[in-house]
């Protein structure tokens, strides 16, 4: 980060309210002038989000914008858990360095920081020999592992949030982040389902044919 920090003297952080960009949105205030956030969501306004970004911002007094995922077009253009129309098929094809693109535009910051480990697994490694390269790209806990990452929560005194311990990127769309979902947070479970009502087959599918493999998760009654 000190390297970073003669090249530029602010820097926005890629947050997602997890664990990693907790350490990395602490490092990075800690060392740069300027520091801007942002976060990339599938639905707006879910409040266990909402709650993890205004925590970051009392926290580390920051300003936290929120910018549509990636990954949306392409779930809605591939039907997951939504219906799938011939229209969507001209949905453009959004990558990810598009919305970092668009993100230093919008804040004039020529840097990003983001929580990517090399430990995260075989994709994000390989994703990341291919960035590593970018000057405008910082990965501060590249090569942390988990325990690393809770050392350094526990030695600045910040709290490990709570959720399915199986996303790094907020609420997403897999099975045990649904299911958390629906059990711990039913309200943002249906702002969810507006979008991608046949998320509850998920939901149908553990009452119907069991718990399984999560069956340590809290089941809220369908």
């Amino acid at each position: 980060l000190p390297n970073a920090a003669a090249q530029s003297d602010a820097v926005v952080v890629a947050f997602s309210g997890g664990k990693y960009s907790l350490c990395v949105l602490d490092m990075c205030v800690r060392t740069f002038k300027r520091v801007e956030a942002f976060y990339m969501y599938l639905v707006p306004g879910l409040r266990v989000i909402e709650d993890q970004l205004a925590y970051a911002e009392a926290r580390w007094n920051v300003k936290i914008r929120q910018y549509p995922h990636w990954v949306l077009g392409k779930c809605i253009k591939n039907g997951v858990y939504c219906p799938n129309h011939y229209r969507h098929d001209e949905l453009p094809e959004m990558k990810v360095h598009d919305i970092y693109h668009l993100v230093m535009a919008d804040t004039g910051i020529p840097l990003l920081a983001t929580g990517a480990k090399r430990a995260d697994s075989l994709w994000r490694r390989r994703m990341l020999k291919g960035w590593g390269k970018q000057q405008d790209l910082i990965y501060p806990v590249i090569g942390w592992s988990t325990f690393d990452i809770a050392s350094y929560l526990k030695a600045q005194k910040i709290p490990i949030p709570d959720g399915s311990g199986c996303t790094a990127s907020g609420v997403d769309l897999t099975t045990p982040e649904l299911l958390y979902l629906y059990d711990h947070a039913p309200d943002d479970f249906e702002k969810l389902c507006a979008v991608f009502p046949y998320a509850k087959a998920v939901i149908y599918r553990r009452h119907w044919y069991g718990v399984g493999e999560y069956k340590n998760m809290k089941a809220r009654p369908v």
